[in-house]
């Protein structure tokens, strides 16, 4: 029987006397959890941790916090638990050097997922769902140098405008004066000046609109904006904000004709090379920027719509087309208010937007005619149908009616949802409205009996509307459906300002409060509590606030 051949790998060191002259001058080799096991099994058995035993790893060593921190184990983390594969609650694209990692509608943007998920910080991603989820914030206190609040009277249009793009804060600065603050996460701030041709003394900014075009290589360090004055004007802005210079001059202005000038911007939406205002007598104009010229290409007016209204302006790259929904207000028989939407396709002239294979190039858009509305169509909350209906009908004909409401106080959509913020009314009974002074008869009280709120309904529950738009058919035009889904509750206060973006919604009360929802799943949080002290009276009485958030901050800003 031949001998048993010993194995190639090198034996372990022999074995030693243990005495304590010994044990002292020699290492020993002891197995642990590190070395005993590949990195690959490592990450395997992380993969069964959740997010707070991942981070408790991370104080255990150096090679567990490693491992950890694997992008992949977060990526596949943060699928799991939110089930998308892009942060939700803001505006942007992929690839940004300015912080706006995000779609602002699903499946409008062609993106390479392969390479673009490889670049996203799943951890961080995962840590801003997480916050918003359970409500975690830091709360920061800062004014504006430049920026002086004084006791005078309200201007025409007293809101204050605010933008977070990134990690920049575009604000208008001394209650709306014709200038822009741009001020970035180190706290230097800029200042783009908006200078008017028409004014005899100092014209306010009526509207901003941040540009949401992807951004190219050349201009991925520049913001691109839009300004309005309330005389009709409004320039263009490119701010590179890797130039020291401090103050910037707009790249074009644009002066309309004197028809379009009693009737300020309130609203705009910029999608490059596409801008579409909306004016405060209900006016939608549409303008090409395409070639470094302001062109004016239409111009549609509504009777049948009211402010307060919002803008959500997307490409559709597969169609050569931009899509534009519109939340507004609409009225209700006799003297209440709903919400109603409207979305509208805006082509070149001469391009039907049915879904292409191809992308325009710049020398072949360049070619097409100026921007138009091809199709559009509208949904409203409150539709009463024809005819005779039968006991379904009319229960959702009941449950409708008892949604209508006295005022608007704001209306905010993002192309999937629709909320509605009820305005703070308190009903006054035809008895009360006499006249209680002696010797004098009371009024006549009217023939109808007085306006009673349905129990659900109150000035700080916000109203949450699903928009189903159908894709726009070669064959036939369907009908989108606004179709009401819950009621947000939560605040004490009245809503002062709404604002919402993918699946997110943030309100502002009139006392300073702040609470935010996610929609799909019906949860909120407060995360800012009531203004105390002698400003939050002035709140109260003002009633004129703006709030802003991407997927990182809220801003809140009031009027006094």
């Amino acid at each position: 029987m031949s001998k048993h051949r010993l194995s190639p790998v090198p034996l372990p060191p022999a074995k030693r006397l243990h005495n304590t002259r010994l044990w002292s001058q020699e290492h020993r080799l002891i197995a642990t959890f590190d070395n005993a096991l590949y990195d690959e099994l490592i990450l395997f058995i992380f993969s069964f941790l959740n997010s707070r035993d991942l981070c408790a790893m991370q104080a255990t060593n150096s090679n567990c916090a490693r491992l950890s921190s694997d992008n992949q184990l977060w990526k596949a983390l943060f699928v799991r638990e939110y089930g998308k594969t892009r942060l939700r609650g803001g505006k942007g694209f992929y690839g940004r050097t300015d912080g706006r990692s995000v779609k602002p509608l699903p499946s409008r943007a062609s993106v390479s997922t392969s390479s673009a998920d490889d670049a996203l910080d799943w951890k961080w991603m995962y840590r801003i769902s997480s916050n918003w989820k359970n409500g975690r914030c830091a709360i920061e206190n800062f004014t504006n140098a430049e920026e002086t609040h004084q006791a005078e009277a309200p201007l025409a249009f007293p809101r204050q405008h605010v933008i977070l793009a990134g990690g920049f804060t575009i604000s208008s600065t001394e209650s709306g004066r014709s200038s822009l603050l741009v001020r970035d996460n180190n706290g230097v701030s800029r200042t783009l000046l908006c200078r008017s041709t028409l004014a005899t003394s100092t014209a306010n900014i009526s509207a901003v609109a941040l540009d949401q075009s992807p951004p190219s290589l050349s201009s991925s360090h520049v913001l691109r904006l839009a300004a309005f004055l309330t005389t009709g004007e409004f320039s263009i802005f490119e701010h590179d904000h890797s130039s020291m210079s401090l103050t910037t001059s707009p790249k074009q202005t644009y002066v309309p004709s004197s028809p379009h000038r009693a009737s300020p911007v309130t609203h705009a939406a910029y999608n490059h090379p596409l801008l579409v205002t909306l004016s405060h007598s209900f006016t939608l104009m549409i303008y090409d920027l395409s070639n470094d010229c302001i062109t004016h290409t239409q111009t549609l007016t509504s009777f049948t719509s009211h402010p307060p209204t919002s803008l959500v302006l997307s490409a559709i790259p597969s169609a050569a087309s931009y899509k534009l929904i519109m939340a507004y207000a609409i009225p209700v028989y006799p003297s209440h208010w709903s919400v109603g939407a409207t979305e509208l396709i805006i082509s070149p002239s001469g391009v039907i937007p049915r879904k292409r294979t191809f992308v325009p190039s710049s020398s072949e858009s360049s070619q097409l005619g100026p921007f138009e509305v091809s199709v559009t169509r509208s949904a409203r909350a409150f539709d009463v149908p024809q005819g005779w209906i039968d006991e379904q009908k009319l229960q959702l004909m009941r449950d409708q009616w008892g949604r209508k409401v006295k005022q608007v106080a704001d209306t905010q959509t993002d192309g999937k949802w629709v909320v509605l913020a009820p305005g703070d009314v308190t009903d006054v009974s035809p008895i009360s409205q006499g006249s209680s002074e002696a010797g004098t008869a009371p009024q006549q009280p009217h023939l109808q009996p007085p306006y009673i709120s349905p129990p659900s309904h109150s000035s700080s529950h916000l109203q949450l509307y699903r928009l189903h738009v159908p894709p726009v058919s070669s064959s036939s035009v369907h009908t989108p459906r606004l179709t009401f889904v819950r009621t947000l509750h939560g605040p004490s206060g009245s809503v002062s300002a709404l604002s919402l973006a993918d699946g997110r919604c943030v309100s502002l009360n009139t006392n300073g409060a702040i609470w935010v929802w996610d929609l799909e799943g019906g949860n909120g949080t407060e995360v800012a509590g009531p203004v105390e002290g002698s400003f939050a009276g002035t709140i109260s009485a003002s009633k004129y606030g703006t709030i802003a958030f991407d997927e990182r901050r809220i801003e809140r800003r009031f009027d006094i």
